[in-house]
């Protein structure tokens, strides 16, 4: 397996619709990844969007019952594990922000996560 390493850089603070999310489910997304995650997500901004590589979804029944299955790849962000996530509508393909920016999340605090900072993300690819 090799890997795919982009740089971006984080984008100020979107919706904010995924901390309710993972506080609400907390047991639907520890189940889902095997560590209890950091309520929220990182936007990093990508100059080329990234189509997401599926490693494990949670369904929408699982969680708010709406339309859109929760995609999860595993990579690294400045070297911290962690996952990208994406909603996905298997209807449409679409979902949330699309793929030029990545919602990262992980069990440990990201240290360069200010607005503007520049961040490495590493796929397992």
């Amino acid at each position: 397996m090799g890997s795919l390493t982009v740089t971006g850089i984080v984008a100020p603070r979107m919706s904010g619709h995924f901390k309710p999310l993972m506080e609400r489910f907390s047991e639907v997304f520890a189940e889902a990844t095997g560590e209890r995650l950091i309520p929220g997500t990182l936007n990093v901004r990508v100059e080329t969007p990234i189509t997401i590589k599926e490693d494990f979804r949670i369904l929408a029944s699982k969680l708010d019952g709406g339309e859109q299955d929760l995609l999860f790849e595993r990579c690294r962000i400045d070297g911290i594990p962690a996952y990208r996530l994406r909603r996905f509508n298997p209807s449409t393909g679409e979902g949330n922000h699309g793929d030029h920016i990545l919602e990262i999340s992980s069990s440990t605090w990201i240290p360069n996560s200010s607005p503007e900072s520049r961040v490495t993300i590493e796929f397992f690819r």
